[in-house]
């Protein structure tokens, strides 16, 4: 019999069910008694104070039907014990005990894979879980991971982070998880082709963002288990550290050539070669057309951009917002400051008005972060539509897909520039298909809130403004 909780979420009737527990989204005092306890993150410092994990755990509890009440969260069910009574609430662990916990269970299992099959089993690599987990590092709380795990206990990291909404990708994680159960991870084209035809039904944004998770903890089992990095596994390098361009260095200043020109000096100082924002500010009216003086305005901002230095490359973002008119007075507008490209001006469906938009101007058109599935790529080769190539490896299909598209790509000369505004999975995961891939131009830096990330990647984390290394530890070297 339905009942409804303290905080008016409707439950539905006893069962068994896999769920997640937010822990510090959410005051505990808002929260039905029946869900575990939430531990927020100033009462306990596992992510710098900055980051919450969502865990997930078994249960016997009525399953929330309702979460339009808390968007942000899914709710959870209080662990039983086997007496069947409630057992204690789980808090918040922090990350390095969370991972550290982890390896535990995973060396627990593995010894008694071996146990039970010996050696075989464990090149065998069948794939015994699949768990999603939501992990909120720094300002950031919809990043999506997925854990692989095989019979043996090897583990392998993925991410199908694809904001602002999580709880629709952690649901397809599971049910691809169920699919591919008992496969072996060995076989990721297989597993890949297998997840898109099953699903055919529901191709979109979730499904992709769900196989891209997946299809990156593959390659980092394999990775593991054969003791070389990931981009070993692809070809092998082809770059020894990648450039990257500054993701949105310039702050809230004033919309001046002036200040602009001050603000771009501090960052080359600081040792960028390369920066992107977008200076178009909200979205337009519905006709998609920018207003001349908005126009007139950005001309001076990325005037004082250049003046700050001829060899600064200067990367205009438009996410998608404009009509083919609007567009064009933009590249036009921007011509005499030369821009290492210009992202996105028009939506990426109408890949014909795309075209006709490259051929009018000589600035480079930045396109492809929302295209999913290395099909699709097809016509902007055919159409000559766009001269950089932004593939997201949490949406086009992972490291499978973005391989593809890559090679794709440079059969007509393009060059990839990973779109990659995700969370630390999709970065390692980007830069080692970027390692190893020659037509490789940049990669953008994301997120700048990194100070977990020396917990997370095996080999530590070193933030540049300029350019990357390549992590040489085993699979994608995420920990």
């Amino acid at each position: 019999m339905a009942r409804t909780g303290e905080a008016g979420t409707s439950l539905g009737s006893t069962s068994d069910c896999r769920a997640l527990l937010v822990s510090g989204m959410l005051s505990s005092q808002r929260l039905p008694r029946w869900i575990c306890d939430v531990v927020s993150c100033a009462d306990h410092d596992p992510f710098s104070r900055s980051s919450t994990l969502v865990t997930e755990v078994e249960c016997e509890t009525p399953r929330a039907q309702s979460l339009d009440s808390h968007p942000h969260q899914l709710l959870a069910c209080p662990r039983r014990s086997s007496a069947g009574s409630p057992a204690a609430p789980i808090g918040l662990m922090d990350r390095r005990g969370f991972f550290i916990r982890l390896a535990a269970a995973a060396a627990s299992s593995s010894c008694l894979a071996l146990t039970r099959a010996g050696a075989a089993a464990q090149d065998r690599l069948e794939i015994a879980r699949v768990d999603p987990y939501v992990v909120r590092i720094g300002s950031r709380k919809e990043i999506v991971v997925c854990r692989v795990e095989t019979s043996d206990g090897l583990h392998g990291w993925g991410e199908g982070t694809s904001p602002p909404n999580f709880a629709p990708t952690v649901a397809q994680i599971r049910s691809l998880g169920k699919l591919i159960t008992g496969e072996r991870a060995w076989d990721v084209e297989r597993i890949w082709r297998r997840m898109y035809t099953v699903e055919e039904n529901t191709l979109g944004g979730t499904l992709y963002a769900a196989m891209s998770a997946i299809d990156i903890a593959l390659w980092d089992i394999l990775g593991k288990h054969l003791g070389v990095p990931l981009h070993d596994l692809l070809g092998g390098r082809v770059w020894e550290r990648l450039r990257l361009y500054t993701s949105y260095r310039w702050g809230d200043i004033p919309r001046t050539a002036a200040a602009y020109r001050r603000r771009t000096e501090e960052l080359i100082a600081e040792g960028a070669t390369a920066g992107k924002y977008d200076p178009f500010g909200p979205y337009p009216e519905p006709s998609r057309q920018l207003p001349t003086a908005v126009l007139n305005e950005v001309r001076e901002m990325i005037r004082g951009i250049r003046e700050a230095s001829p060899d600064f490359d200067i990367c205009i973002e438009c996410h998608s917002k404009f009509n083919v008119a609007s567009a064009g007075r933009i590249l036009r507008a921007m011509e005499p400051y030369d821009p290492f490209f210009i992202e996105e001006p028009l939506p990426p469906e109408n890949v014909a008005a795309l075209a006709v938009l490259q051929r009018s101007t000589n600035i480079p058109i930045a396109t492809a972060e929302g295209i999913q599935g290395h099909f699709h790529y097809r016509q902007l080769l055919a159409e000559q539509a766009a001269r950089i190539w932004q593939p997201d490896v949490a949406r086009a299909g992972g490291v499978t897909a973005m391989k593809k598209i890559a090679a794709l790509a440079d059969t007509g000369y393009m060059t990839i520039a990973p779109h990659n505004p995700n969370g630390p999975v999709c970065t390692a995961a980007s830069i080692h298909v970027a390692a190893s891939i020659p037509n490789f131009l940049i990669m953008e830096e994301g997120n700048r809130e990194t100070e977990q990330y020396e917990e997370v990647f095996a080999d530590g984390w070193k933030q540049r403004l300029d350019e990357w290394s390549i992590p040489a530890g085993p699979g994608s070297a995420w920990t």
